[in-house]
């Protein structure tokens, strides 16, 4: 694709770009004062520990997580092949210059490329060599490469920065520059584009709608369709193609990386299912991030991955979802099998059943008639309900 535009826009904190097709969000990049990135600096840095296993090193580059080196990134001397062991390129303790090829993401660090050393270089691991590009310089050097036509920029700071970059690095590059007054991210709905990258389902119409899950280990992309449109027997065919360029689009815009399962339409034909999976490449050729189309496996699954460059949009945008609870019925419904068992533990004239205020609730409620005839095998019985309690516990004692 070509004849894209980019926006850029400055506020306090914060700088912001956004690559548009037409009026189509395809990248929105975020980089906040509050969370430097590391991502194009030069680091002189110490082997930590080696791990055979997974044919890397562990380096101390002076951030919060150590950086990650594969084998193969650490490999500076002709000859070393890409099947290079790391405990023969590197050793624990060593020092070594490294480029940070990769944002870390979660709690894991950085990955780092390793570079020639210099025999001259008397400095002490970890310190920065040189520092990463700033925030107009990094989006530049991303998205001025052919791709873009025209720059939008949020204020005149950013427009002398722009010029300046195109200048020093691509003086012979044909892009209008333009300058907006206003918020950009308002003004071409890119703010609007990013509330919907956040909800996990995605209309791509004719009745068809992605649902994207994404977990801490992979992304299941779902493709669901109300109805089946095209030739008879080609219909799952029409829609897994139909939804290819989408699919392309919410994975850069979502900026998710790792392993990656779409589970398409189900075809019959060996040849549907190659069109499909041509097609999907054909839309992510142009992805920044390196993508691979592996295959539909046994169950129908269309298998990917896509190299991960940092956080995704939700992890830069959201706070961690709240871990799975005990449903409040499933916990009543607990108290109730332990009434009988707790009470007989003490002979007493009435008991109190004491649990979360939601338990309780559903013990007088729903579930009513269940306490009902539990406790009237034991006598009498009050609920108390408890604000500060888990759902998960309950206690059963004597009136006092």
């Amino acid at each position: 694709m070509s004849d894209a535009t980019l926006l850029i826009e400055r506020s306090p904190g914060e700088t912001r770009a956004a690559l548009l097709h037409g009026k189509q969000v395809w990248q929105v990049d975020h980089f906040r004062d509050s969370e430097p990135v590391a991502l194009g600096g030069v680091y002189l840095g110490r082997v930590r520990r080696l791990d055979p296993a997974m044919n890397a090193a562990f380096v101390d580059i002076g951030q919060a997580a150590d950086g990650f080196m594969r084998a193969r990134d650490a490999v500076i001397a002709e000859g070393a092949g890409r099947r290079a062991r790391i405990g023969d390129l590197v050793h624990e303790g060593q020092a070594v210059a490294v480029r940070v090829a990769a944002e870390g993401f979660a709690d894991k660090g950085p990955r780092l490329v390793r570079l020639p050393d210099d025999p001259e270089n008397s400095k002490q691991p970890p310190m920065c060599l040189q520092s990463p590009p700033d925030p107009v310089d990094r989006i530049l050097a991303a998205h001025a490469d052919g791709e873009v036509s025209r720059i939008i920029c949020g204020d005149g700071v950013i427009e002398t920065a722009v010029q300046r970059w195109f200048d020093s690095e691509a003086p012979e590059a044909d892009i209008e520059l333009v300058r907006e007054n206003g918020p950009l991210f308002e003004a071409h709905e890119i703010e609007d584009a990013i509330a919907a990258a956040l909800v996990p389902r995605v209309a791509v119409g004719n009745g068809t709608e992605l649902v994207f899950d994404l977990t801490e280990t992979l992304c299941a992309i779902d493709v669901n369709s109300a109805r089946h449109i095209g030739r008879a027997g080609r219909g799952p065919r029409d829609v897994n193609l139909a939804v290819t360029l989408e699919i392309a689009r919410q994975l850069r815009l979502r900026a998710i990386g790792g392993a990656i399962v779409i589970d398409a339409l189900k075809m019959a034909r060996g040849d549907d299912r190659k069109q499909v999976l041509t097609t999907l490449r054909r839309h992510l050729k142009d992805d920044p991030a390196t993508c691979h189309v592996l295959g539909i496996s046994n169950l129908g699954l269309i298998e990917m991955t896509r190299t991960r460059l940092g956080p995704s949009l939700a992890e830069r945008m959201m706070e961690p979802a709240v871990a799975p609870r005990l449903r409040a019925d499933a916990a009543a419904y607990g108290a109730i099998r332990g009434l009988s068992a707790g009470a007989r533990k003490q002979s007493s004239a009435g008991y109190v059943l004491r649990a979360a205020p939601d338990v309780v609730e559903a013990l007088s409620g729903a579930l009513h008639d269940a306490f009902g005839e539990a406790a009237a095998r034991i006598g009498q019985v009050t609920l108390e309900a408890q604000p500060s309690w888990p759902r998960d516990k309950w206690e059963i004692a004597p009136k006092r």
